[in-house]
């Protein structure tokens, strides 16, 4: 059965964003099939379920290329809690997050997954120990997910955190397996809707042995990989005690860098880090709400000038990818005292586009012939969206969650009409807020 979208305006974005009006898009299956102008549907496809999109627009779905779905319970707390950007560090230090069943972070992981949907997303990729409890769970979402097991060997201490970097081998073998048992059960399901890629967690939580192992698993399963780099100025001063050196320099030099890593971050570097990072076309997952919450932002401009793609991602507690587009153009305009640079478009293609091109999937991230069918129907009949003279423009900086009217994934509808499709939402966010109530108290 072929779906035909009519009367929306249809938003497509590959080297340039255009929007064509009075055109219709024709999905079979998991594919954008055709775009049609509306004249010609009724002639070439007579037979297809037609769904009208006057007054809306069709967007290629967000492509989040950086988040950790079960940190929703952190929500409210962590945001408030960012490590020190100054000597001493860490600074004061966070509170842990509480433990809590297998089940309850089953609860909090699907949180996030309803949170991504209802604000546009269409992939995402989940960096997270033990994903292995929850990927079941979370692909019953229909999101299309990149599942990236992430390990470390580091004996005691956290990210940032002062002290001798001392490797566990035994902690490093055991996240290998973790890493090539995700990859045999999940890595290619449901026709490539879901896919595994590899993480090590950070340059001051991973020893050489363990870089230079999860790249040989990397190049044998030849999957993506990513890693937290340049995240806190701590983990620099960390860097500089173990190693003497900086952490993308240690990262070159233990051959973790290439043009199939997502480097998350990037806001403590040097500008030789940024020329090592855009020599190996790395791509920069641009987290731009948790960097304005921690008070630290990257070189974005630099970085893409010397050669680094530039993706974006939500992190922690967060997962409004259309809050992370907006904050990430404001903090570089702010960074770069520019009001006219980045612009809506490139901050636009930078959410969608070059996420999924970084995130592996070469066949989607634009609305055209032979795409993947993951798309978004956002309700232009809004205050805040008229007038409509430039669209792309109006979504970057006005767009809400509740424009969000209906999410395709891989041609299927997970959202229709605000309602989630495959997750008992009010019994989720009850949940949710019942576990957060107990363990925090």
């Amino acid at each position: 059965m072929k779906t035909v979208i009519r009367n929306g305006k249809i938003i497509t974005c590959t080297d340039t964003i255009s929007v064509q009006e009075n055109h219709s898009l024709i999905i079979e299956k998991d594919i954008i099939l055709d775009i049609v102008p509306n004249s010609e549907v009724k002639r070439k496809y007579p037979d297809a379920t037609t769904i009208d999109a006057t007054n809306k627009a069709i967007f290629s779905g967000f492509a989040n290329c950086h988040t950790h779905f079960r940190l929703t319970l952190a929500r409210g707390i962590f945001e408030n809690e960012s490590p020190s950007n100054t000597p001493p560090f860490p600074g004061l230090p966070r509170r842990p997050l509480p433990e809590i069943s297998k089940e309850e972070h089953q609860i909090m992981v699907l949180l996030g997954a309803i949170e991504s949907i209802k604000s546009g997303t269409t992939v995402a990729m989940e960096v997270a120990e033990g994903i292995m409890d929850y990927a079941d769970e979370l692909q019953k979402s229909g999101l299309r997910l990149v599942l990236a097991e992430q390990i470390s060997d580091r004996i005691s201490g956290s990210y940032g955190e002062p002290g001798e970097i001392k490797s566990d081998p035994q902690k490093n073998e055991n996240g290998l397996e973790q890493m090539s048992n995700l990859y045999s059960k999940w890595h290619d399901y449901d026709h490539s809707r879901i896919t595994v890629g590899i993480a090590a967690w950070s340059p001051d939580m991973n020893s050489p042995n363990s870089l230079h192992r999860i790249r040989s698993l990397q190049d044998k399963l030849s999957v993506i990989s990513t890693i937290h780099l340049n995240q806190l100025w701590g983990e620099v001063q960390n860097i500089k005690d173990n190693y003497g050196t900086t952490p993308t320099k240690y990262l070159e030099e233990n051959n973790f860098l290439s043009d199939k890593l997502i480097a998350a971050h990037c806001r403590c570097m040097t500008t030789e880090e940024e020329k090592i990072l855009g020599k190996y076309k790395s791509t920069v997952s641009f987290n731009a709400a948790i960097a304005a919450r921690r008070g630290l932002s990257p070189n974005i401009k630099d970085l893409e000038e010397f050669g680094c793609k530039i993706a974006m991602g939500s992190d922690n507690m967060d997962e409004n990818m259309i809050v992370v587009m907006r904050t990430g153009m404001f903090m570089e305009r702010v960074r770069m005292t520019d009001g006219r640079n980045p612009t809506p478009h490139e901050a636009y293609k930078r959410a969608t586009y070059n996420g999924y091109k970084s995130l592996g999937i070469s066949n989607a991230g634009t609305l055209s012939q032979g795409s993947k069918a993951d798309l978004i129907i956002v309700n232009l009949l809004q205050p805040h969206l008229t007038p409509q003279t430039n669209i792309i423009s109006n979504w970057v900086h006005m767009g809400q969650t509740h424009d969000v009217e209906s999410v395709m994934v891989d041609g299927k509808w997970i959202m229709k009409e605000h309602k989630i499709l495959n997750l008992d939402e009010e019994y989720i966010i009850t949940k949710a807020n019942e576990i957060a109530a107990r363990v925090w108290n």
